[in-house]
């Protein structure tokens, strides 16, 4: 097909300007991190063209486009991964960052109706003024909430308090690969944007399962996302950027390195907080990881110091904890069970508030979230395995033989060294019956061993969720889809037929790119 025929349409649809075949601005697109294992620079398939439509019309208008010419969509809002492109040949990638604004904040109903573009920073900003947060992804504050509500996983750090992204989506305007748009939940009966699942029956397993479609169904363009109560300042005082940020913690706010000398008491621990109901924050950011995005290099030479790796690794059942009050009387009592708990699963309670500094590491690290890209300082490049959202017990056994089955490819040199221990996670919902934990990887891309050595343990690491029983987990996008499928799906009730039919129903001319949503 002609370039100037594919240009024309889509300049129809969203205007001059606003779409580029230039192979440069491509190229720009095609290097993804967590993108192709197989060279020493992530680069994924090429789209045809980029779009940047700025309305649901506009949208509407370039799906439509590409089911004319007999080309392929996929859209992302901010991009961070691989499962944002194109994962085949004649795709155009719509970008949506123009549709950037924030269109209703419902104070007394306690959520914020956003474009895709909209990020966490953003709307966070806007929500601690009227004392409201959200939930912000492990991925960090420069993603998009609407993406996680509606199209990948939704866990983060404050999951204790503000749920997980799954189930913070209400209401969505979702354009479906023919071009139409279906409104769910109240939007769809014009009466606002306050429930996704009605009036009528829930469509969100069909809009997102567990981890989402990735725009292999359609691109959403809005959507209404919870908030919670914010405890803190308006309008903090906040003071540098980043390592150097300094700020003040909250005089309602505590926060708590929690050390426990097992596994089992470890994971008592969590079912007992979310049993007392109390906490802001309950988040296991390992050693390996601080050091990691602290102290790269200091991290690269601790191969062959035995002593100082089993100093570090005392602190290997350990969770980050925060409380926010709303009186001095609540802070009181919330202190005071803590504490409690803590000596009950024979725990050792580190309060941080007096360490200098840590004003900023609590903002922009914890209530902010802005550490995730700093996890790539080590080697450029990171991936995830197991993580699956479970009973809190499953999640840390995952903890447990993540860390054993890693250590065996960083004594071969196929792993960085991060202590092997670098689970990433906690509970979610305020209750101990629904958690994650996550065994992040380290890797140099550029070297060749690194590379084979990361595609081998995603492989043996989603062969062991399988055979251990422990569900699907984050770590199965690692893989390629039919690969996942292959693993997985007679253990799950054969869930990728069902995928596939859903596909058939909602795309049945494939329009829309599903490469991250089911194997063909």
């Amino acid at each position: 097909m002609g370039e100037e025929k594919i240009l024309r349409r889509l300049e129809e649809a969203v205007g001059r300007g606003n779409v580029s075949m230039d192979p440069a601005v491509l190229d720009g697109y095609a290097f993804q991190s967590f993108g192709n294992l197989e060279e020493s620079v992530p680069w994924i398939q090429r789209p045809v063209a980029v779009v940047l439509p700025s309305t649901t019309e506009e949208v509407q208008a370039v799906v439509r486009a590409c089911r004319d010419l007999g080309l392929k969509f996929k859209a992302f809002s901010t991009g961070w991964g691989a499962h944002g492109g194109p994962g085949r040949e004649g795709v155009v990638q719509i970008d949506l960052r123009r549709m950037d604004r924030i269109l209703e904040m419902d104070e007394k109903n306690m959520y914020a109706v956003v474009e895709p573009y909209v990020i966490c920073a953003q709307l966070q900003a806007e929500a601690l003024k009227r004392g409201l947060n959200l939930h912000i992804i492990g991925a960090g504050c420069g993603t998009s909430p609407l993406a996680s509500c509606t199209s990948m996983d939704g866990t983060g750090w404050t999951g204790l308090s503000t749920g997980y992204n799954c189930r913070n989506v209400l209401a969505v305007e979702w354009v479906l690969p023919d071009g139409e748009i279906l409104r769910l939940g109240t939007a769809g009966s014009d009466l606002g944007w306050f429930c996704g699942d009605g009036p009528g029956p829930s469509l969100r397993g069909v809009m997102r399962g567990l981890f989402g479609a990735r725009s292999g169904l359609g691109v959403f363009t809005k959507a209404a996302v919870k908030l919670y109560p914010w405890q803190g300042e308006p309008r903090p005082d906040i003071q540098g950027t980043m390592d150097d940020l300094r700020a003040t913690v909250p005089p309602n706010f505590r926060i708590y390195l929690c050390v426990f000398p097992s596994f089992e008491a470890y994971a008592d621990f969590a079912y007992r907080v979310a049993e007392a109901e109390i906490g802001f924050m309950l988040c296991k950011n390992s050693i390996g990881l601080i050091l990691s995005i602290f102290m790269p290099r200091l991290l690269k030479r601790l191969p062959g110091r035995e002593n100082l790796k089993a100093a570090l690794n005392a602190l290997e059942h350990m969770f980050q904890f925060m409380l926010a009050a709303a009186s001095p009387g609540e802070l009181e009592y919330q202190e005071k069970v803590l504490r409690e708990i803590v000596a009950g699963c024979s725990g050792l309670l580190v309060d941080l508030a007096a360490t200098p500094g840590f004003g900023g590491a609590v903002w922009w690290g914890m209530v902010r979230g802005a550490l995730p890209p700093l996890s790539f300082r080590m080697g450029g490049m990171m991936g995830t395995s197991f993580g699956t959202c479970a009973a809190f017990d499953n999640c840390v056994n995952q903890s447990r033989v993540g860390a054993e089955l890693k250590r065996r490819y960083i004594e071969r040199g196929k792993l960085y060294d991060d202590l092997a221990d670098n689970a990433w996670g906690g509970v979610y919902e305020g209750t101990g019956h629904y958690g994650h934990q996550e065994e992040l990887v380290l890797f140099d891309h550029r070297d060749p061993l690194h590379r084979r050595g990361v595609k081998e343990y995603a492989l043996e690491a989603a062969e062991t969720m399988r055979d251990k029983n422990f569900g699907v987990g984050l770590g199965a996008f690692m893989l390629e889809a039919a690969e996942r499928d292959r693993i997985f799906g007679s253990h799950t009730w054969d869930y990728p037929s069902w995928q596939r039919r859903v596909k058939e129903i909602l795309d049945p001319e494939g329009t829309a790119d599903g490469s991250f949503y089911c194997a063909d």
